[in-house]
């Protein structure tokens, strides 16, 4: 079996960051806010802790931390086309699909419930349980630690295939799901 390590965000899943930050009364990821995501997103800040300091950051009066959460959560918006379809397809080709993510704990909850029917919820590396952050070296090191070096790298982020090229690992940036299919096929 060979692994193909996968992002999430905007590979697996649409994300929709924006909305949600304007929706809890920021005009983006940035200042305050950018370090408090960071430690949520490492697992060194608890989710309601994360909340309650977006909460008191932003200019959101009267909403609880369940309407923060729903908010929060809502940065998933739905599975990108035809991803789950291809992820769970994968296993019977001769590939197991490993999630390679930074991502928090309620994120990581909500994508596990949405591939779990279809996709048999892979596994994975994240950043949430390694503590650090892709280009981190740590995140590197944990998915080699476990599965050794996977044979293609799937991201988005330029900045992050390069990052995987420079520890030798094979990387592809995701544009579409017919493209990734093409790319891992076409030999």
């Amino acid at each position: 079996m060979k692994y193909l390590a996968l992002d999430i965000g905007n590979v697996c899943l649409e994300i929709d960051q924006q909305s949600a930050w304007e929706a809890m009364g920021f005009p983006g990821l940035d200042g305050d806010l950018l370090p408090l995501i960071a430690a949520h997103e490492t697992g060194r800040m608890p989710t309601a802790e994360a909340l309650r300091r977006i909460a008191a950051l932003s200019d959101v009066k009267g909403k609880s931390e369940a309407d923060l959460l729903r908010i929060f959560l809502d940065i998933i918006v739905k599975p990108k086309p035809r991803m789950t379809e291809l992820i769970s397809s994968l296993p019977a080709r001769g590939i197991q699909p490993i999630f390679f993510s930074d991502i928090s704990i309620p994120h990581l909850e909500k994508t596990r419930r949405i591939f779990a029917p279809a996709a048999g919820n892979p596994c994975g590396i994240y950043s949430c349980e390694v503590g650090a952050m892709k280009p981190d070296e740590r995140m590197f090191r944990a998915f080699e630690a476990r599965f050794g070096k996977p044979f293609l790298y799937v991201d988005d982020r330029a900045d992050l295939i390069a990052a995987a090229l420079r520890r030798g690992w094979r990387a592809h940036r995701f544009t579409d799901a017919e493209d990734l299919e093409k790319t891992l096929f076409s030999r």
